[in-house]
C-alpha cells in the first residue's frame, strides 16, 4: 500500500470572492481524513465558494473520492455553495469516469470558466 502523502495549499483570492485548493501528491485511505478534516473549515465559509486545482494530484484512491464527495454533499447543506473542479489530470478523470462521478462533480475547463461557475 502506498503511503504517499497528499498536500493541500489553500489561497483565498478575496478579489475573484473564491478559495482555490491546491491538492497534490495521491490522496487516498492513507491521507483522506486529514485532508478532509483541512477542508472542513471552508464549510464555514459565509459564501462557500471553492475551486479545486488537481493539477498535481497524481493518483487518488476511493477513499480520496469519498474525501471529495463528502465534501461537495457538505457544500451542498450551505445556500449557494458552489464547488468546482479544474486542471484535472488524465488518470485522475479516468477514475472520475470509471466510477461514473464525472457528472456529479463540477468541472472547469480553464481559468475563465472557473471564474464564470463561481461568480455571485
Amino acid at each position: 500500500m502506498s503511503t504517499d502523502r497528499c498536500k493541500l495549499f489553500l489561497k483565498e483570492l478575496p478579489e475573484k470572492g473564491y478559495t482555490v485548493a491546491f491538492l497534490s501528491g495521491t490522496l487516498n485511505l492513507f491521507n483522506a481524513r486529514q485532508i478532509r478534516q483541512e477542508l472542513e473549515p471552508l464549510l464555514t465559509s459565509e459564501r462557500l465558494r471553492v475551486a479545486f486545482d488537481l493539477e498535481e494530484l497524481e493518483a487518488i484512491d476511493s477513499s480520496g473520492i469519498g474525501a471529495l464527495v463528502n465534501f461537495v454533499l457538505a457544500s451542498r447543506k450551505h445556500p449557494n455553495a458552489r464547488v468546482v473542479f479544474t486542471r484535472i489530470r488524465p488518470m485522475v478523470m479516468h477514475i472520475l469516469e470509471v466510477t461514473k462521478l464525472k457528472s456529479f462533480f463540477t468541472l472547469a475547463d480553464d481559468d475563465a470558466q472557473v471564474a464564470r461557475l463561481l461568480a455571485p
